[in-house]
């Protein structure tokens, strides 16, 4: 009789862990053909450098691929990485497999992206030893920041930031050269990983620990830097990062939750284009830039340098000038210029790993930079043990999302604050756990439905 309740229970496991899979691949299918739909019906009308070409065995192989990395990527988050690499499958993986298919775009390439992909799924998995030192608790850590980040604010008041205050996210183009140009070269280097790590961080823990005030002030900060860099980044850094903790505070549908919300981001902007058609607004500052400029980029990247010169990591201090860029323009400039009619050159043709690992050394390029991530996040693993694993993914859910869409692996690790994101996780003592206020009402009701967490720690 007990070998029977056995064979049930498994076979019940067995039934639930596919049950979970399949609605994981109908959500991730949804999500592809929902990009498919938004490239169709409002990319290519709108923007002339994307083509509607589709090709069907290119999407069979799309998805073919999507199905199968559907059911080989974690159906649980037990650990950061687990999280971490269906955020990279969906930005920009998937993106690029829409447009591969709807655009007819080169085959090699997206074959290179989806096996350097693939190496950083398996590199996660390696073990590295842990890393002890002391920890400096939440709230000490919090108010260092805070008065870190209110002393650089003012020095960039003093420096004449505010000679180009603008808080129109509709205008900041219109300024942003401007803005660069009234602060010296070493600001926009500090600015960046203030916006990205610092005033997440603290918004994060201020919240987490019920500071009320203090998340208010983070929250001033980060408008503040949108205003006087006229970069759109730090407005919607801090509640990108707070959402993703809502998420990984689930119990169980974590991936579905991030999915369904994956899917409402490009679902929900160009509904409201269908019900008006003048209203581009939403559908130019949701999808078209998070899902399908990076993934454009990425094969813009490709074309260019499948047949021009790599650049050797000549554009990065670690090769100290030893090495000669080949080119007039740096390559962001350059891609923006020569693919982009110039649209884009006032910030630049900006790519994350994938485009710059081949721009450097091809497809060995994206290898080692593969190799690389997958031991970042085996790292982040490691830092994650005897700490609160939702807050520690939401302080790196900013830089690793530069990492994969924006930025080269260097430029990430050094002036995008990914060491300093490290730095902070490793030396904040995060395991330990401070009432957090749990939703109430119809949002505390649906939370509880999806298995939100309420059984915190004094």
């Amino acid at each position: 009789m007990k070998n029977k309740n056995k064979y049930f229970t498994r076979q019940r496991a067995h039934a639930c862990f596919i049950d979970v899979k399949l609605q994981i691949l109908l959500l991730y299918l949804v999500a592809y053909f929902a990009l498919c739909l938004a490239h169709f019906s409002f990319i290519c009308p709108i923007y002339g450098f994307f083509e509607w070409t589709p090709k069907g065995e290119k999407i069979l192989e799309a998805l073919l691929t999507i199905s199968l990395f559907a059911f080989v990527l974690p159906f649980r988050v037990d650990r950061p990485s687990d999280f971490f690499v269906h955020v990279h499958f969906l930005l920009p993986v998937v993106p690029m497999l829409a447009l591969y298919s709807m655009s007819d775009l080169p085959r090699t390439y997206m074959y290179f992206v989806i096996l350097a992909y693939a190496v950083v799924c398996q590199v996660r998995k390696f073990k590295l030893p842990k890393i002890k030192g002391h920890t400096i608790p939440m709230r000490k850590m919090m108010r260092g920041l805070l008065i870190i980040a209110a002393i650089y604010i003012l020095s960039m008041i003093v420096q004449g930031g505010l000679r180009y205050l603008n808080f129109n996210l509709l205008k900041v183009y219109e300024f942003r050269s401007d803005a660069a140009e009234n602060f010296p070269a070493v600001y926009e280097y500090f600015s960046s990983m203030l916006s990205h790590v610092c005033l997440p961080f603290v918004f994060l823990i201020a919240v987490y620990c019920r500071k009320w005030f203090f998340a208010g002030l983070a929250l001033a900060g980060s408008i503040m830097m949108l205003a006087m860099t006229n970069h759109k980044g730090p407005l919607f850094y801090p509640m990108m990062s707070l959402s993703v903790y809502y998420v990984l505070r689930l119990r169980r549908r974590k991936i579905q939750l991030f999915l369904i919300g994956y899917i409402f981001i490009i679902v929900a902007p160009l509904a409201l284009f269908y019900i008006d058609n003048s209203n581009i607004i939403t559908g130019v500052m949701s999808f078209r830039r998070l899902c399908f400029v990076p993934a454009q980029i990425n094969f813009t990247y490709y074309d260019f340098f499948s047949q021009n010169p790599h650049t050797m990591l000549s554009e990065s201090k670690l090769t100290f000038g030893l090495i000669k860029y080949p080119y007039d323009l740096n390559s962001s400039r350059l891609i923006g210029y020569l693919y982009f009619n110039g649209s884009m050159t006032t910030g630049g043709a900006n790519t994350g790993w994938l485009g710059s690992g081949y721009m450097n050394f091809g497809l060995a390029g994206m290898l080692i930079y593969a190799f690389i991530i997958g031991l970042l996040l085996s790292l982040v693993d490691m830092l994650a043990k005897n700490r609160d694993m939702a807050l520690l993914g939401a302080i790196l859910f900013i830089p690793f999302l530069s990492l994969f869409l924006s930025s080269d692996l260097p430029t990430t690790m050094l002036n995008h604050g990914f060491l300093l994101a490290l730095l902070l996780v490793w030396s904040c003592s995060l395991e330990r756990r401070i009432g957090f206020a749990a939703p109430r009402g119809v949002i505390g009701r649906f939370f509880k439905t999806t298995g939100y967490s309420h059984n915190f720690k004094a």
